[in-house]
C-alpha cells in the first residue's frame, strides 16, 4: 500500500476540521435570522388587515352622511328632545329599540350591565340614550356633540341595516353580529320617519 502523500494528509485533516466548523456556523447563524416571511403570509397579513380596515368602515364610518341626516333632517334635535336643547320628547332607549336600534353590550361598562341586569336603568329617559351615543354603543347611529355635551349632529353607518346583537343580555342588546340576517331597511325607514317629525317644521 502506497503512502499518502503529505499534502493530502493535510487536505484531509483541513476537511474534516472545517466541514463541522463550517456547519456549525450556518447553524448559529440560521437560528438567529428571522424566517423568510413566505409570500402566502403576506398574503394572509394583508387580507386580515383589510378585514380589519373594512370592519371598521362598516361599523363606524359615516361617510360624512350626518351633514344630512343633522343639517337637513335634524334628526338629532329629535333624539336629545327638548330638555337638552333639541325638539319634542326627544328618543327614549325603549323607544329606539322598539324602531329597530341595537345596542352593542361591549361598549358598556360593567357598572352599567350590572344596572340593566337589574332594572336600575331608565329606558324611558332621552338622557340615557345621549349616554349611550357618547359611548359609541348605539349600532349604526354615531351621535357628534359639541364641547358643551350638546348633540351637534348624527350619522348612521352600514351596520344600521346590515347588524343586528344577539340578544345576550336582553331585547336589542347584545354582542354584534355584523352582515347576518335579513337587512333591516326598516330601521332606517323608522329613523328617516322620526326626522320628519312635526316637531321639526
Amino acid at each position: 500500500m502506497k503512502p499518502i502523500p503529505g499534502s493530502l494528509k493535510i487536505a484531509l485533516l483541513l476537511s474534516a476540521l472545517l466541514f463541522p466548523t463550517a456547519g456549525l456556523i450556518l447553524t448559529i447563524c440560521g437560528a438567529a435570522s428571522p424566517a423568510q416571511t413566505s409570500f402566502d403570509d403576506v398574503i394572509k397579513d394583508n387580507s386580515k388587515s383589510m378585514m380589519a380596515e373594512g370592519r371598521q368602515a362598516f361599523r363606524f364610518d359615516t361617510f360624512g352622511d350626518e351633514v344630512f341626516w343633522g343639517d337637513t333632517l335634524r334628526l338629532h334635535l329629535a333624539i336629545e328632545g327638548a330638555s337638552f336643547g333639541g325638539l319634542g320628547p326627544g328618543l327614549s332607549p325603549k323607544t329606539a329599540l322598539s324602531l329597530g336600534l341595537k345596542v352593542d353590550v361591549d361598549k358598556l361598562s360593567s357598572t352599567i350591565i350590572g344596572q340593566l341586569k337589574n332594572n336600575q336603568v331608565n329606558l324611558n329617559d332621552p338622557a340615557v340614550t345621549l349616554s349611550l351615543l357618547k359611548r359609541n354603543a348605539v349600532v349604526g347611529l354615531t351621535g357628534f356633540f359639541n364641547s358643551n355635551g350638546s348633540l351637534r349632529s348624527v350619522g348612521i353607518q352600514c351596520a344600521l341595516c346590515h347588524s343586528t346583537v344577539d340578544n345576550s343580555l336582553t331585547f336589542g342588546i347584545g354582542r354584534r353580529l355584523d352582515g347576518v340576517g335579513e337587512s333591516r331597511f326598516e330601521c332606517w325607514g323608522n329613523c328617516s320617519a322620526l326626522s320628519q317629525s312635526p316637531t321639526h317644521s
